[in-house]
C-alpha cells in the first residue's frame, strides 16, 4: 500500500512538534506539511490535496473559515476525498458524536496515549473510521448522547457563527455589524439555530451551549 499523505494543523507549536515527529517516524505517512490556522489549512489542502487531515477541534481567530464545527464541516463538503482526524481536549460525547454524524473519521483526544493515536491512522489509511475504546463506552451509558450531537450538526454555518458571537455576549446589532448582514437576518438565524436545539430562551441556549462545550 502506498504512503498516505498527510497535512497536520494545531495553534498550539508545542503540539504541532509532538504530531510531526509521530507522524515522520511512521514509514507509512509522507508529511506534506504543518499549519497553524484554518486558513493556512485549507490552502494547503487545495494545494496539496492529502490523504488525511489531522486537525485541532478549536482553532480561534480565523474569521474566514473559523474553527470547531463550523470549520469541520467546511473541509468535508469542500474536500470529500480526505480523511479527517479531530484532535480536541473536550470529553463530551454530545460534540463528539456530533463530529462522526458530520462525516469525521476519528476523533483523538488530546489526551489521550500517543499509541491511540497512531492506531488511529492505521484504521484510516485502511479507509474505515476509528472510534476510541471511550468514546464507545459513554455512548453506550448515554443514550441522548446522538440525539444531542444530531441537533449540534443541523446548525448551518452562518447560524453557527451568530452562535458563537451571542454566546460571547455580544448583542444582535454587534453581532449583524461584526459579520455585515442586517439586523433582520442574524436575529432570524439566531431564531432558526434555537429552533434546531430544541431551546425556547437565551438562557436555554447559554446553558445548552455551556453544557455541550460547543464553543470551548
Amino acid at each position: 500500500m502506498k504512503k498516505q499523505t498527510v497535512i497536520l494543523a494545531d495553534d498550539h507549536p508545542l503540539i504541532l512538534m509532538g504530531l510531526r515527529d509521530l507522524v515522520e517516524k511512521d514509514a507509512s505517512f509522507e508529511l506534506l506539511g504543518a499549519v497553524s490556522s484554518s486558513t493556512a489549512l485549507v490552502s494547503l489542502m487545495r494545494d496539496a490535496e492529502p490523504d488525511m487531515v489531522i486537525t485541532d477541534y478549536s482553532m480561534p481567530g480565523d474569521e474566514t473559515y473559523g474553527d470547531g464545527i463550523r470549520m469541520i464541516k467546511y473541509l468535508i463538503r469542500h474536500f470529500p476525498n480526505t480523511k479527517i482526524l479531530t484532535m480536541t481536549m473536550m470529553s463530551n460525547p454530545m460534540i463528539i458524536s456530533a463530529l462522526y454524524d458530520a462525516g469525521v473519521y476519528a476523533v483523538i483526544r488530546k489526551s489521550d496515549d500517543p499509541a491511540e493515536f497512531i492506531a488511529a491512522l492505521h484504521i484510516l489509511r485502511l479507509g474505515r473510521k476509528y472510534y476510541p475504546p471511550s468514546f464507545q463506552k459513554e455512548s453506550k451509558a448515554n443514550e441522548r448522547t446522538k440525539f444531542i450531537g444530531e441537533r449540534i450538526n443541523s446548525l448551518s454555518p452562518k447560524e453557527f457563527e451568530v452562535l458563537r458571537y451571542f454566546i460571547q455576549g455580544k448583542p444582535i446589532m454587534q453581532v449583524a455589524l461584526h459579520l455585515n448582514r442586517s439586523i433582520k437576518t442574524v436575529s432570524g438565524q439566531k431564531i432558526a439555530a434555537m429552533h434546531k436545539l430544541n431551546v425556547k430562551t437565551d438562557q436555554e441556549l447559554i446553558a445548552f451551549c455551556l453544557e455541550t462545550g460547543l464553543f470551548q
